[in-house]
């Protein structure tokens, strides 16, 4: 919505800046719809911001203000809901808001744009990844535990952390699989998330999952992509397309409007827990990310971390065990 004739609207806006509080704004003739986008003044430069809130009054001297340079409407505003995980991803490891949320974003849509980027974003959009895999991997046969695991995993409903706790070679990889597909055949526009602990685990399952789902847009993201392909991804899963999103801790921002399934594979992994920038363990913004949702989320895993165990040992995580190797026949994992 613009700002009302003759009424002063301002706007708190997120900016990378180390401050403990949303910059305040002055928004005339421009959307200020939470979630939106902006270009801001900020010193003798110009920064890309996030609205993130706006009221008709203002602790500050009005004269002092400065206005809102111009909104953005290259993508719809980010959810309610991705802005709620970025603040609490900020307050629980103690960094500014718009440290966490604008660095989330790909280069591309925390730069202020230029006169080409309207090109820039349609080429964008043309180039994300296809829904198809010229390799098939049709369902294998679930063995009993696996199917016992996937008929609990498709009754969730709400919050439902569980923790897929399988020796290597049980099968643990077919039970995501079969779990996504039978959340993605229940829902025409639902989104699952994969998360993996390392960059050269994507490929390997990326591939996979493809050739599993050949009719389903599948992007990968993770940090060794270049800027215009993940920025081609985050806009494939921020505007629906993209039906599953594979990718390493960075991924647990993707702005996702309809994710309805978590999985980490291999939970335990210390990868998840970055240590340089924003320092956090995606594995446990993603459990964050499912209560905020009320979703399910699998964790998966051979040697669950004690944390992740003692969650599940006192029945706060629902325990799925996988205890017999399969042969070369059945499903990875």
């Amino acid at each position: 919505m613009s700002a009302a004739q003759g009424a002063p609207r301002y706007a708190r806006v997120l900016l990378d800046v180390p401050l403990a509080e949303p910059l305040v704004y002055l928004g005339t003739d421009v959307d200020l719809q939470a979630g939106t986008r902006c270009v801001v003044p900020l010193g003798r430069g110009a920064r890309v911001g996030i609205i993130v809130g706006t009221s008709g009054l203002s602790a500050i001297v009005p004269s002092r203000i400065k206005p809102i340079t111009r909104s953005l409407d290259d993508t719809s505003p980010l959810s309610a809901h991705w802005l709620q995980l970025t603040q609490f991803a900020a307050d629980y490891y103690q960094y500014a808001w718009g440290e966490v949320a604008l660095p989330s974003l790909p280069r591309m849509l925390r730069t202020v744009p230029g006169a080409r980027a309207a090109r820039s974003f349609a080429r964008l959009r043309e180039s994300h990844i296809a829904p198809w895999s010229e390799a098939t991997a049709p369902p294998v046969e679930l063995t009993p535990e696996q199917a016992a695991a996937v008929e609990r995993l498709n009754q969730a409903t709400g919050f439902a952390p569980h923790l897929l706790f399988g020796i290597t070679g049980s099968g643990k990889t077919e039970v995501y699989l079969s779990a996504i597909a039978q959340r993605l055949a229940g829902d025409a526009n639902a989104q699952v998330l994969l998360l993996v602990p390392e960059i050269n685990l994507t490929p390997q399952l990326e591939a996979l999952v493809r050739a599993r789902f050949r009719d389903q847009p599948v992007v990968a993201m993770h940090s060794n992509l270049a800027d215009g392909e993940r920025a081609s991804a985050w806009l494939a899963a921020h505007e629906g397309r993209a039906r599953i999103v594979i990718g390493t801790r960075l991924a647990v921002f993707c702005s996702l409007p309809h994710l309805s399934l978590i999985v980490v594979d291999e939970e335990h992994d210390p990868s998840y827990k970055g240590s340089e920038g924003v320092r956090y363990s995606a594995r446990d913004l993603a459990v964050k990310r499912a209560q905020l949702l009320n979703i399910p989320i699998v964790l998966g895993s051979a040697t669950p971390s004690l944390e992740t165990w003692a969650q599940a040992r006192t029945d706060r995580y629902r325990l799925l065990r996988l205890a017999n190797r399969i042969g070369a026949a059945g499903a990875t994992g």
